[in-house]
Order: structure tokens, then C-alpha cells, then sequence
């Protein structure tokens, strides 16, 4: 089993794609994009027919990873500080976490504008409230990398079942906020559920990452249940530093990186190998690319196509 990842290093502004070995902590191939701008790092992806369709701060790009080539970018006047991005009834979803939105598009290989649904919600710590956030959609954001304050910083997207779950980090503010929301109704749909960034469905199971603390929480059977959800079921403790994010399950094994955050240190993005079935975890470093490159930040991984 191999890994395709965007890839940034924020230290040294570069962002493209690897072809990396999880067990045997190897990078087989390595695609650097050479285009130059404030912030260069591919962030988001998701696999569509031969492509990778990968995120930066404005732009979408197209990397064909049976060729190993870029081929195109696209960008929109409402991208800013664009996240994850998934693919649902043949439809491109993607998380705009500069403007607290989720943006639809019909044919994701040719991104036709369908939807944008501004999310405004707001954690307090004793309620669930609702700010209302003004914004121009005809300025052109995607001229900015990012924009303040927040009303929630939407991170990933997720589908179960009949709701699209929305991860909330809500930067800014204190240490226990942020949420899950379900996108069709704006409830939270799990109670304590706080700094949490990645979400994936496994095996009717949710789980998601919580940042900052290096832990794993799992809410089990997640179809069949009554929201919101007091508590999660399990959690697992990663250990060692780092902003925990980035996550991927495959056979029983969850893997997630660790990425330094947005120090600009010549530090490299490490990962935790988890046995849901035993326990048992390993941490190891992500080896340097060619070139001398610190990839010091992954958002989303993916099963690499073989």
C-alpha cells in the first residue's frame, strides 16, 4: 500500500505531491511545483479518474499522477485559504476555510460553479450560537492568503448517510472550541468534540483527530445513532509533538501525520502507524525529498491506485 500526498514546506515555500511508502518510510517520487507566489504548498487533495485535484491557498491544481504531471489550475474570485476537498455524487466539494464556506461544482475535472454555502456558526462555551459574518462574493479573495477573524474556519467534509459532516476548528479562540456541524442543518453533532481537524468515516465508525492534543476519537456505529452524541466511544493517544492532521485508514491501520504548524522551522512532518485492532503505534520521520526538501506540512492523504 502506497500514499499519494500533497505536500508543502512551509520553511522553504514549495508545495507538488509525493509517492510515499508508509512502512518503509520512503519518498519513490516527487513532483515540486515551480510556480512562485506567497505561499506555494499544496495542501487538500483527492483522486478523480487520473488525477490528483490539490488545493493551495487560491487555486485548485490538476497533477495527472499516471503521467506524473501538472496540468492546470483553476481558481475562483472566493478561493482563500482553501482546505480539504472531497468528491460526492460526482460532485467536487471544497472547503474554504478563509470564508467559513463550503463550495459545490459539477464536473470536478472542469469545475463548472454550482454552490457556496457560507457556514456561520460559533462555539460558546455554555451554547450553541449563530454570528452572522458579511461577505462581498464579488471581491476577489483569492488575491489574499488569508482574511481574520473567523466565524468557524471549516477544515474537512466528510458524508454519512443523508448528512454531510463539517469539522470547525474556530481559530482564535480558546483552546476547547470547535466542532462538527452537520452542513444541512449547522447542529453540532457530537457533544466534548473540541479541536478537532480531520474527519473520516471507517467501517460505519467516524473518527477524527484532535490537533493539538495528539489524539485520535472514535464514534462508533455513527448511522444508526441519535445526534448529537455525548461522548466519543474510544480514543486513542498519539504521543510527541506536533499539530496532528492529515489522516488516512486503510485495513485496520490508521495513519496521520504530524506537521510543525506555521513555525517556518527546518523540521520534517512525522507519522503515526496505528493498529486499531491491537493498539500498538509507531511514530517515524518523514525522510527529506530530492532537492533537500523539508515537507514539513500534509493535510490529506490518499490510497495511491495501483
Amino acid at each position: 500500500m502506497l500514499l499519494l500526498i500533497p505536500v508543502e514546506s512551509i520553511h522553504q515555500n514549495k508545495g507538488g505531491v509525493i509517492l510515499y511508502d508508509p512502512v518503509k518510510n520512503t519518498i519513490l517520487k516527487q513532483y515540486v511545483h515551480t510556480r512562485e507566489w506567497k505561499r506555494n504548498g499544496w495542501r487538500g487533495g483527492i483522486i478523480y479518474g487520473d488525477y490528483l485535484i490539490a488545493t493551495d491557498w487560491t487555486h485548485l491544481h490538476y497533477f495527472n499522477y499516471k503521467t506524473w504531471k501538472y496540468e492546470k489550475s483553476f481558481t475562483k474570485n472566493t478561493f482563500n485559504d482553501l482546505h480539504y476537498v472531497k468528491i460526492h455524487n460526482n460532485k467536487l466539494y471544497v472547503v474554504n476555510t478563509g470564508l467559513d464556506a463550503i463550495e459545490v461544482f459539477s464536473n470536478p475535472l472542469d469545475p463548472v460553479f454550482e454552490d457556496i454555502t457560507l457556514l456561520f456558526t460559533l462555539r460558546c462555551r455554555k451554547q450553541h450560537t449563530f454570528e452572522n459574518r458579511t461577505i462581498d462574493l464579488k471581491r476577489n479573495w483569492n488575491e489574499l492568503y488569508k482574511t481574520k477573524p473567523h466565524s468557524c474556519h471549516p477544515n474537512c467534509i466528510e458524508f454519512a448517510g443523508k448528512r454531510t459532516l463539517v469539522t470547525c476548528f474556530r481559530k482564535g479562540e480558546r483552546d476547547n472550541t470547535g466542532e462538527i456541524i452537520a452542513l444541512e442543518t449547522g447542529k453540532r453533532l457530537f457533544k466534548n468534540c473540541y479541536d478537532c481537524h480531520d474527519g473520516q468515516i471507517y467501517k460505519k465508525d467516524f473518527y477524527t483527530t484532535r490537533t493539538k492534543h495528539g489524539t485520535i476519537l472514535v464514534y462508533r456505529n455513527i448511522l444508526e445513532r441519535t445526534f448529537p452524541i455525548p461522548s466519543p466511544d474510544k480514543t486513542y493517544s498519539l504521543g510527541g509533538r506536533g499539530w496532528w492532521r492529515g489522516m488516512i485508514i486503510y485495513n485496520d491501520m490508521l495513519y496521520v501525520f504530524a506537521s510543525d504548524g506555521y513555525r517556518r522551522r527546518k523540521r520534517k512532518a512525522r507519522m503515526c502507524i496505528l493498529n486499531l485492532k491491537t493498539g500498538a503505534k509507531e511514530i517515524k520521520v518523514l525522510p527529506i525529498g530530492d532537492g533537500n526538501i523539508f515537507w514539513d506540512t500534509i493535510y490529506q492523504p490518499h490510497i495511491f491506485p495501483e
